[in-house]
């Protein structure tokens, strides 16, 4: 199925089977304890409602690139997370790259590599320091698990809680990107390694009460109408090296671009030609 028809039907489940709460004394629709399969080379959600930013997406897979909890550079493409940064600082817990970027998703490798039917090849995000008074950003992934059966890489992403429109349209991308890389990592010791299932799993799912206008829109287009794209990564943009990441020179090179097309300005058609051409995106019937 196509990610925008999956998307679309996200929003009919939630609507129809869904329930409202308001934690935080915000308004939310939402659906309790939900799994969602993708194929993780489609993962992108374009609509005439609603386009996908690719600038930011480009600008958020930058920022967890560098590992980078300060908000400096993020800022240049999103203003959301100015609201949430840790008391007295200009710091978040939610950059995912300096929370996977190193041990976690290394031991989720070497699992991987030493046992091809290994049950333990977790990478954690959320963690308990997180837990404290007056945290406004608690990480959403609490972990990514990653399993080899008939010889397909598959993922699951568990979430405590996910909003589809600020958090899964990034999210699913951004861990299909890091799927994908996987994969590639174990080609050298699984050599017809194929990419397999992408499970995404939330305890909470929803959207906010400003977005229902939008959901409505939404739900009534047409698939057949809008431009599907499909993410096939042939060269990684890093890998990892005893827990450390390496940026590779086609990451290097990803990275310039992106960050000379933020001192010039560069609208969401330069973004989309930086991303398809590094990541392989294409547009699909």
């Amino acid at each position: 199925m196509l990610f925008n028809q999956a998307f679309i039907n996200l929003i009919k489940d939630i609507k129809e089977d869904g329930q409202l709460s308001q934690p935080r004394d915000m308004k939310v629709k939402e659906l309790t304890v939900h799994t969602l399969k993708f194929d993780p080379t489609q993962t992108i959600a374009n609509f005439s409602s609603r386009s996908f930013n690719w600038k930011y997406f480009a600008g958020e897979l930058v920022w967890y690139m560098n590992k980078d909890r300060d908000i400096e550079y993020i800022n240049n493409f999103s203003g959301f997370w100015k609201g949430i940064t840790n008391q007295g600082t200009n710091q978040i817990n939610s950059n995912y790259g300096s929370l996977l970027f190193g041990d976690q998703l290394q031991w989720a490798l070497d699992s991987l590599k030493s046992d091809k039917n290994t049950r333990q090849a977790i990478a954690f995000l959320n963690q308990p320091k997180f837990q404290f008074e007056g945290n406004k950003d608690f990480v959403c992934t609490m972990y990514l698990n990653f399993f080899i059966r008939d010889n397909k890489l598959n993922m699951k992403v568990q979430m405590r809680s996910n909003d589809i429109f600020y958090g899964l349209t990034f999210d699913a991308p951004f861990f299909s990107v890091v799927h994908q890389h996987m994969r590639l990592w174990l080609l050298e010791t699984y050599p017809t390694l194929e990419l397999g299932t992408y499970y995404h799993c939330a305890d909470n799912i929803h959207f906010y009460e400003r977005h229902f206008d939008l959901a409505d829109d939404i739900q009534t287009e047409s698939v057949q109408d809008l431009k599907n794209y499909q993410m096939n990564i042939t060269t990684p943009l890093f890998y990892l090296n005893r827990g450390n990441m390496v940026v590779t020179e086609s990451g290097n090179k990803f990275m310039k671009e992106v960050n000379d097309s933020v001192m010039s300005e560069s609208k969401q058609v330069i973004y989309n030609q930086i991303l398809k051409k590094y990541l392989n995106i294409v547009l699909i019937d």
